[in-house]
């Protein structure tokens, strides 16, 4: 997929297409957020005319809606509209309601916390104009990369699924799309109440109806990252129990290898991901059995070959990074590849994320998860 990506290249697409687009933010205790975010909203580089905005509340304590409301009330373009449920439900049930009383041909979604880049909505929605495409995702990247370890550690995971969806998108279609921002067409897909990662779902529904999920990598949300590990283990845990959720839903499909998307794709995407803990725990087993019965040699040679390799692929990365990611390393990125402390970051990362995936099995097996999301606080201020 890294590879495949080395060829994406952003269409040329045609200026004229301009369907009208409703935005759809759902929202519960936003207070912090939300005026700005709609204020950013409100600037996009589209026709004023040709979008409107609809915050779906879902029955915030704070602030939320009067906020909203004074921004709808005033005279300036795009509309804003209030939707409001009677009681919290879920972003999925926010979605829904969204879309049942949307105006737009297209559908997109966000996060009151978020920031899009001006463009966003020129870079997405001409892929729409090709009926194969039936929605279409941007490149996420964390806003407060260079305040905090964590999130530096948290942008990188992002530059590596950058890459991983432009491959994706060039073969067949991209994995999934970010809940932060995704587009779709208004009725070819309904989120499903019961999923904790309805973003995820509703990708695999659209690619099962044979449309294609493109990804445009110039099209940028920007969002902040847990900063904290408690945080992170809350955020990580859930999108983990979400994936697996969806991978059962889907599973009849799923194992049928009828195209890139189910062959390869999702697989090395989704499916080795959430198996690859008890991977791990199966190699140790092995290094274990192997020192017993005097085998060394054996586990070192095979420790040696993952060294190696992950050395090699980590420079193929960082070179693909420099090529073909329209994005300059902050001077803290870049002072700690070289002085080795980004290493010890990543592999802490990548040591917090197998365990994470081991809890989230733990919680769906034994369903101590609820579709009700979780406000992380440390990507709100």
């Amino acid at each position: 997929m890294e590879f495949l990506a080395r060829y994406h290249r952003s269409k040329e697409f045609d200026d004229t297409y301009l369907p009208f687009v409703s935005i759809i933010v759902p929202t519960f205790n936003e207070e912090k957020s939300i005026g700005k975010r709609i204020d950013n909203l409100r600037s996009l580089d589209y026709p004023y005319d040709r979008y409107e905005i609809l915050i779906v509340d879902s029955g915030s304590q704070d602030k939320t809606v009067s906020i909203s409301e004074i921004k709808a009330a005033e005279k300036t373009s795009p509309s804003v509209k209030i939707l409001r449920e009677k009681e919290r439900r879920g972003k999925a049930s926010a979605i829904n309601f969204g879309q049942s009383v949307a105006n737009g041909e297209i559908i997109v979604v966000t996060d009151a916390n978020c920031i899009f880049n001006k463009d966003v909505l020129k870079k997405i929605i001409p892929y729409f104009k090709d009926p194969s495409v039936g929605a279409v995702g941007g490149r996420f990247v964390v806003l407060n990369a260079g305040e905090n370890e964590l999130a530096s550690s948290t942008q990188f995971y992002w530059e590596i699924e950058a890459i991983m969806r432009m491959g994706e998108s060039k073969l067949d279609s991209a994995c999934l799309f970010h809940g932060e921002l995704n587009a779709w067409r208004k009725g070819i897909v309904r989120a499903d109440e019961r999923m904790i990662s309805e973003d995820l779902d509703m990708a695999i529904q659209i690619r099962k109806k044979n449309y294609r999920i493109e990804y445009e990598p110039d099209a940028i949300v920007y969002e902040p990252a847990p900063t904290t590990i408690k945080d992170q283990i809350k955020q990580r845990k859930r999108t983990s129990v979400g994936t697996i959720q969806c991978i059962h839903k889907h599973l009849r499909y799923l194992l049928i290898p009828c195209d890139y998307y189910r062959a390869i794709i999702f697989p090395s995407h989704k499916t080795l991901v959430m198996l690859s803990p008890f991977f791990a725990l199966g190699i140790m087993f092995l290094y274990i059995l192997f020192i017993i019965i005097g085998r060394l040699d054996i586990v070192i040679i095979h420790v040696v070959s993952m060294i190696i390799t992950a050395s090699l692929l980590f420079i193929a990365f960082l070179q693909l990074k420099k090529t073909i990611i329209k994005r300059t390393c902050n001077q803290q990125f870049s002072d700690s590849i070289r002085n080795g402390t980004f290493i010890h970051r990543i592999i802490s990362y990548i040591f917090l994320n197998e365990y994470l995936i081991l809890l989230a099995w733990k919680d769906y097996l034994l369903k101590r998860y609820s579709v009700l999301w979780e406000k992380v606080e440390s990507t709100r201020n």
